[in-house]
């Protein structure tokens, strides 16, 4: 319940107040977030390439990316689990992406994860609120990026979003 709680607080704060916008260098950020994730020996995180420096709230920035590496570190597979992030330089944009090899997900599902307090697991025991893509969507939603998942059941998921160039 408490984690509940402070999702939807965290929810309505994104685009309420206005972060201190700074330089920020996603590679270094995305280090910190692996290492306060803290995920087991038996997952693979690889970054593929370089991620730029983007100017934004540094904080927004963690809960981005957070969010995304903590649902692919919950999924990946087992019992070896690899995820990859990834990022391109597009016209007027970078576009991320972070893949795990996990059970995937059906296509049915997709729009259904991005809206608040759904989760696709049965499981009592999982901790998921429901509201960390949200949060997602949301942030990126704030800085006029897009965000949406390629997924087959049984393979890989790869969710990818974008943040326009500066």
């Amino acid at each position: 319940m408490n984690a509940m709680i402070q999702g939807i607080l965290e929810y309505s704060r994104i685009g309420r107040t206005e972060g201190k916008k700074e330089k920020v260098d996603l590679n270094k950020l995305l280090n910190e977030v692996i290492e306060l994730l803290a995920p087991h020996k038996n997952i693979k995180i690889k970054v593929e390439n370089e991620l730029p420096e983007y100017t934004a709230d540094r904080t927004r920035m963690i809960q981005l990316f957070q969010n995304l590496l903590s649902n692919a570190i919950k999924h990946a597979g087992k019992p070896e689990g690899i995820i990859e992030v990834r990022c391109e330089e597009k016209p007027g944009e970078w576009e991320f992406s972070i893949s795990d090899n996990g059970p995937g997900i059906e296509k049915k599902y997709w729009d259904k994860i991005f809206k608040i307090f759904q989760t696709l697991e049965k499981n009592p025991a999982d901790k998921s609120t429901g509201i960390g893509l949200t949060i997602v969507k949301k942030i990126l939603d704030l800085y006029k990026g897009r965000i949406w998942i390629e997924s087959e059941k049984g393979k890989e998921t790869t969710f990818f979003f974008t943040l326009p160039k500066q």
